[in-house]
C-alpha cells in the first residue's frame, strides 16, 4: 500500500451512532486502497467516539472537537481539508456509506479529465439502508454541459449529492476551501457554485454513493433557514463579473427569465419562513411581495399565505395544495 494516499475522505459526524459503523466498513471495503477517511466528531453525546475507536486501520485519523454544531459546519469541514494528505478530496458524512467500487471507478474517470469535481447517482435510502429511490433520476441531462451550462443549472437546483463528490485538493485550496456563507446550514451548494466558477464538472452515470434519510430534529429555525437560504444563489450569480453573467446567460436558455421567477417565488417561501419564526409582520410583508410581483398561481398562493397569516394558522398543511398548484 502507498504511504500516501491518493484521496482523503473527509467524514464530519454527531450522534452518528447507529450509522457510523456501516460508514467505516463501506471506506474499508473499497476496491481502491490508497485512502485515508478524516473522521471529525463534532461532540456526540452517543457511543459515536466508541465505536470509531474499536477499529485499528492506520488509514482512520479520529478527530474529537467541542460541538461547533450546524452553522460552523465550514469549520468542520476545513479542518479536515487542513489536514487532508491526498491530492483529492471525497465526502462522506457519519450517515452515508458508498458502494465497494466508488472510488476506483471515480479516480480513474479524473485522471483523464480536467474536472475540478467529479460526482454520480446516490442511492437516497432509509434508517434501515432500505433504497427509497435514486438521485438526481435523469443525470443524462448533465453529461454534456459546458461549464457555463453546468452553473446556469446550478442557479436553480443541486442535482450533487455530496456522498457522492470526489473533488481535486488544489481546486478547493485555491476558493479559499469549503463555503458556508452565514445563515446557511450547509456548505454543499455554495461549494459546487464557486468551484464551477474555475472549473468543469465530471458527471459519472453510476452510483457513487448511498445517502441516508432518516429521523432527526429539525427546528422550526432551521427549517426557516433552509427556505431562505433559498435566494443565495440569486445573489451569488448577481454578484459575479459582468463577462460571467454574460457567459453563462449566453448558454443557458431563459435564464434571466427563470431568475426572476425564482426570485418572486422566493418572496412566498420568505413569508412562509418568517411565519415559522412567529415573525407575522415580516411575513406579511413577503406575502404581498408575491402577490404584488407574482404569476397568477403565485398570487393564489400568496392569498392563501396572507389569510394563513392573518389567522395564525399553521401552514404545513398547505404543502400538498402548494404542489398541486405549481
Amino acid at each position: 500500500m502507498s504511504e500516501r494516499p491518493s484521496v482523503s475522505i473527509i467524514t464530519p459526524t454527531y450522534n452518528h451512532e447507529k450509522y457510523i459503523a456501516d460508514c467505516i466498513d463501506s471506506v474499508l471495503a473499497q476496491s481502491h486502497p490508497h485512502w485515508e477517511q478524516i473522521i471529525i466528531d463534532d461532540g456526540s453525546s452517543d457511543r459515536t467516539g466508541d465505536i470509531i475507536y474499536q477499529y485499528k486501520d492506520e488509514r482512520i485519523k479520529y478527530i474529537r472537537q467541542e460541538n461547533k454544531g450546524i452553522w460552523r459546519l465550514g469549520e468542520t469541514y476545513n479542518k479536515a481539508l487542513q489536514l487532508a494528505k491526498g491530492d483529492y478530496i471525497a465526502i462522506l458524512e457519519g450517515d452515508d456509506f458508498w458502494p465497494p467500487d466508488k472510488l476506483e471507478l471515480q479516480l480513474a474517470a479524473l485522471e483523464d479529465s480536467a474536472a475540478s469535481l467529479s460526482w454520480g447517482k446516490a442511492k437516497i435510502v432509509d434508517h434501515h439502508g432500505d433504497v427509497l429511490e435514486v438521485f438526481p433520476k435523469g443525470i443524462g441531462h448533465f453529461m454534456s454541459l459546458t461549464k457555463e451550462q453546468m452553473l446556469g443549472e446550478l442557479l436553480f437546483e443541486n442535482p450533487i449529492a455530496s456522498c457522492t463528490v470526489i473533488c481535486r485538493k488544489s481546486a478547493l485550496l485555491s476558493i479559499g476551501g469549503f463555503r458556508q456563507p452565514p445563515g446557511l446550514p450547509y456548505v454543499d451548494e455554495p461549494t459546487w457554485l464557486q468551484l464551477c466558477l474555475i472549473g468543469g464538472f465530471l458527471p459519472i452515470n453510476e452510483i457513487l454513493g448511498c445517502y441516508r434519510r432518516h429521523e432527526r430534529q429539525v427546528t422550526s429555525s432551521m427549517k426557516a433557514s433552509m427556505i431562505k437560504a433559498s435566494r443565495y444563489s440569486i445573489d451569488f450569480f448577481r454578484g459575479q463579473p459582468e463577462e460571467i453573467k454574460a457567459s453563462v446567460a449566453g448558454s443557458f436558455e431563459g435564464l434571466y427569465a427563470k431568475l426572476d421567477r425564482k426570485e418572486k417565488e422566493y418572496y412566498y417561501y420568505a413569508g412562509r419562513a418568517n411565519m415559522l419564526e412567529g415573525r407575522y409582520g415580516e411575513a406579511n410583508e413577503n406575502f404581498l411581495k408575491a402577490l404584488f410581483r407574482g404569476h397568477p398561481v403565485l398570487k393564489a398562493k400568496a392569498v392563501i399565505g396572507i389569510i394563513s397569516n392573518l389567522c395564525r394558522v399553521d401552514m404545513a398543511w398547505l404543502d400538498a395544495l402548494a404542489k398541486r398548484l405549481k
